[in-house]
């Protein structure tokens, strides 16, 4: 026996020339490259569990790939013990044909089916419009370092009900795909509460009941996959007149309206921490949407999707931002100064001219 130098135990093992010819070699043709550079991301890490956590993934996700390349290899690679992994003869051999590969031309190798970006040098981001503009514009330059000589397209859509599959690499959904050649996976879970701006609960009060919020003016977000309908069944569908003082297609025109003392709107309570200007307000009518994922399956290798992908799980973590977690957790329990990194806040200045100007 002796140790890897990443300290997993191996067997001793012949020395493996090359990758794909040779006896005891490798034919790594049926292998997924994606499996093989986790594999290579566990060496580097010592566990599964740390292999999950630097990739943004459970680890029943790091199992089951691992588990797929053991396969696509015909032999065993790791031990899985409650002490963590051990390495076979044949993933110490494995091990070994890496180590010898410089980063360099591994990189080469998982790159070798070229980006598959749909259009050349630009990787595409398609969401909504209020996820786009409040929440991924203004972190876009951490994503820049990651992806460094590509473009960054983000397509803003009002239609949340649209399959964006033929215009963007990546998309952000409420809605599950039907295509089987699409990987989806849950990135968040948003939660929406009634917003107002202090101004117009001193001159209007603040509703305690549903019944209550006949009374109210409703800044109301419509549109495709919006799921305005929601208000018809709080409210019934015969509304007083005068109920609706607003209503927008564009969920950046509802905040604003929302914080401009217009009325009451129904918001995610990511905007509590983009601006103080506005309040949740009873009674407290919790609604979740979970936020998927989806990218083409023939995209996995592809090094700027993966990028992104894992730049997207580490803005939307539930750790960082309590308003992503699936458990809902009210903004009044928001850390008062969360964690931003390079972030400026988008629209400072005038929402908070706007909060100022009301609570003073």
């Amino acid at each position: 026996m002796s140790k890897h130098p990443n300290g997993i135990l191996m067997k001793s093992a012949h020395r493996v020339s090359t990758l794909n010819t040779g006896e005891g070699s490798f034919d790594l043709s049926q292998a997924d490259w994606d499996d093989l550079r986790l594999f290579r991301v566990i060496l580097q890490n010592g566990s599964l569990r740390a292999a999950a956590t630097l990739e943004g993934v459970t680890v029943n996700t790091v199992r089951s790939r691992l588990t797929r390349l053991e396969q696509a290899l015909a032999r065993p690679l790791m031990r899985r013990t409650t002490r963590g992994v051990s390495l076979t003869e044949a993933g110490g051999q494995l091990a070994e044909t890496i180590g010898e590969m410089s980063e360099a031309a591994f990189r080469a190798r998982v790159g070798s089916s070229t980006d598959v970006l749909l259009q050349p040098r630009e990787l595409t981001i398609a969401c909504s419009e209020g996820l786009g503009i409040l929440w991924l514009t203004p972190r876009m330059a951490e994503l820049r370092d990651k992806i460094p000589g590509l473009t960054i397209g983000l397509m803003c859509d009002y239609n949340l009900a649209r399959d964006r599959g033929s215009e963007a690499d990546i998309w952000l959904t409420f809605e599950q795909p039907t295509r089987q050649d699409l990987i989806v996976s849950r990135l968040a879970t948003l939660h929406f509460l009634p917003f107002a701006s202090p101004a117009y609960l001193r001159q209007h009060g603040a509703p305690e009941t549903v019944d209550d919020l006949k009374a109210h003016r409703i800044v109301e977000h419509c549109g495709a996959g919006v799921r305005s309908e929601l208000l018809d069944y709080l409210i019934g569908s015969d509304r007083p007149d005068g109920l609706v003082s607003i209503r927008t297609n564009s969920s950046l025109a509802q905040l604003w309206a929302v914080a401009e003392g217009e009325g009451i709107g129904g918001l995610p309570t990511f905007v509590r921490e983009l601006t103080r200007a506005i309040v949740p307000v009873p009674p407290v009518l919790h609604i979740r949407r979970e936020l998927r994922l989806v990218y083409r399956a023939d995209a996995r290798q592809s090094p700027s999707v993966r990028a992104a992908v894992r730049w997207l799980r580490s803005i939307f973590d539930g750790n960082q931002h309590p308003c992503f977690r699936d458990t809902f957790v009210h903004p009044d329990d928001f850390p008062t100064q969360p964690k931003r990194g390079r972030v400026v806040r988008l629209f400072q200045s005038m929402f908070d001219q706007v909060g100022s100007g009301q609570s003073g």
